[in-house]
């Protein structure tokens, strides 16, 4: 028999270790290298609302950012690699105590490997599901990425006619990040399914060395989705699919070496 200890963060199984609990103690977690394909557009502010929880509004801009990450060399999965694909929209959290705070909001982040998953699901409150996601492919110069799930397509992405950006301008992509707030919502239901354990918005740190980039063209496609292909995820990818794209406002390629996750105290807003 073992003692659950009071202030120790477990994730289940609680007899097992899972990560450092307390990365920004440590500098954060260390990801050796990452490489992100990106495009971001325009909306219509009532869709954008659509896909926000309350208290959060979207921002005067409603902009829809979507990446595909390629992480390798992680430390807390000894070197092992990991891809991403994350849907953000420009929003702004009117709390009881935390007032006008600007930034990006985690709509969904979609994840080819557990344990991701359940880190930042567990102890971030980032909405991570799984799915498929292969590398990133480059044919004659335009970068494709895509995911799916259960065989069946979720997104498509192109970034294409690439120039390389100056080091001033790498350094404002780094200023971003780091200064910048990535807002999430940590939602654990009760047992019962009827209401919460936990309901909080969360802003989640991250800094990092942006070695090399490019700025480009755009372009973004989610595919509708039903109950018989995607029983777990059809609603949200379908929020997804109905979004107007008034405008591609930007696409392009970055590589971070290194990127830092966690690498200060997350933050709970109220």
């Amino acid at each position: 028999m073992y003692t659950l200890e009071p202030d120790f963060p477990y994730t289940m199984p609680t007899a097992s270790w899972f990560r450092e609990p307390r990365p920004w103690e440590h500098g954060g977690m260390h990801y050796g290298k990452v490489t992100a394909l990106s495009v971001s557009f325009l909306t219509e502010p009532d869709a954008a609302a659509r896909l926000l929880p309350e208290p959060f509004r979207p921002a005067d801009e409603p902009v829809i950012s979507v990446s595909l990450a390629v992480c390798e060399d992680v430390d807390w999965l000894a070197g092992r690699a990991y891809n991403l694909v994350g849907v953000d929209v420009a929003a702004i959290f009117d709390g009881e105590v935390d007032r006008d705070v600007h930034g990006n909001f985690c709509v969904i982040m979609w994840e080819n490997m557990t344990e991701p998953i359940l880190g930042g699901r567990d102890h971030s409150g980032v909405a991570k599901v799984f799915a498929d996601i292969p590398d990133p492919t480059e044919e004659a110069g335009t970068w494709h990425g895509s995911t799916s799930h259960f065989g069946y397509p979720i997104m498509e992405m192109a970034v294409s006619d690439l120039t390389p950006l100056a080091a001033e301008a790498r350094g404002e992509l780094e200023r971003a990040r780091r200064e910048g707030n990535w807002l999430n919502y940590k939602y654990i239901p009760r047992l019962e399914n009827d209401g919460a354990d936990v309901s909080y918005a969360t802003v989640y740190p991250s800094s990092g060395t942006c070695t090399a980039a490019w700025e480009g063209q755009g372009t973004i496609c989610f595919q509708r989705s039903s109950f018989e292909q995607n029983p777990t995820q059809y609603k949200v990818i379908n929020l997804l699919a109905d979004l107007p794209i008034r405008e591609v406002t930007a696409a392009g390629r970055a590589v971070w070496e290194p990127l830092k996750l966690i690498d200060r105290l997350p933050r709970r807003l109220r």
